[in-house]
């Protein structure tokens, strides 16, 4: 018998916070930039409610901040994606340890399943489905590791990841190399070796922060004036 689990539609301010979020890390709302309440319900069509919800997720991500006048974009940095990768590493190598030690059969299935699909959105080149297959797979190490804090640090900071992977993955000409380290992740769990683990996921990490950050330059090059102008304006 199959269970079928009720699912919660998205929040009208979370909805939004997805919005502005991939504005924000694709720079289409450049640093300094104000974000006006009572424009962004017209433009959006909602009520001021969802967008304080909004507007209240981004500053709690830090890419937004609340000044005297009302919110203003952060955006990323260089600075914020080293950063957000070296917590990301720091709590993942811990997740992975501990799910050598937790990882059962039908662990290994469900994570050769996201594989799969990662595997299937490579060959059409897709690169929304892989996108939202990778983040499943990270997820589903935290979760596998059995460490609930782990997992809620992990939530409050994956919509931003989410951002920037669909970002990045969008960078790369071919999927394939990047689902194979997935499937290679989920062989050294299986292995139960940590040392070759953690250096993989390592190595990993540090190829998406590379690729998040070469992102990033391309993105700024041809605002950063336009940026400076915001920011001095605010």
């Amino acid at each position: 018998m199959v269970t079928i689990r009720p699912t919660r539609a998205p929040a009208l301010g979370e909805q939004l916070a997805g919005v502005l979020r991939d504005q924000i890390v694709r720079r289409g709302l450049l640093p300094g930039t104000h974000l006006v309440e009572d424009a962004l319900a017209a433009q959006y069509d909602v009520s001021r409610g969802p967008v304080r919800d909004a507007l209240r997720q981004l500053e709690s991500q830090g890419l937004v901040e609340s000044r005297r006048r009302g919110y203003f974009v952060v955006g990323l940095s260089q600075q914020d994606i080293d950063d957000l990768y070296e917590l990301r590493e720091s709590i993942e190598v811990v997740a992975v340890a501990r799910a050598v030690e937790r990882i059962t059969a039908a662990g290994l299935a469900e994570g050769r399943a996201i594989v799969a699909e990662m595997v299937a959105a490579a060959d059409r080149s897709d690169a929304g489905a892989f996108a939202d297959a990778d983040m499943r797979f990270h997820a589903f190490l935290y979760r596998i590791s059995g460490n609930r804090r782990l997992v809620d640090v992990w939530e409050a900071y994956e919509p931003v990841f989410a951002s920037i992977m669909q970002l990045t993955v969008e960078e790369d000409v071919d999927l394939h190399p990047s689902a194979n380290d997935h499937g290679r992740l989920l062989d050294l769990i299986a292995e139960g070796d940590p040392a070759p683990l953690t250096a993989e996921l390592r190595e990993h990490l540090d190829g998406a922060r590379a690729r998040m950050a070469r992102a990033v330059r391309e993105l700024a090059a041809p605002d950063g004036a336009a940026a400076e102008e915001q920011e001095r304006a605010s």
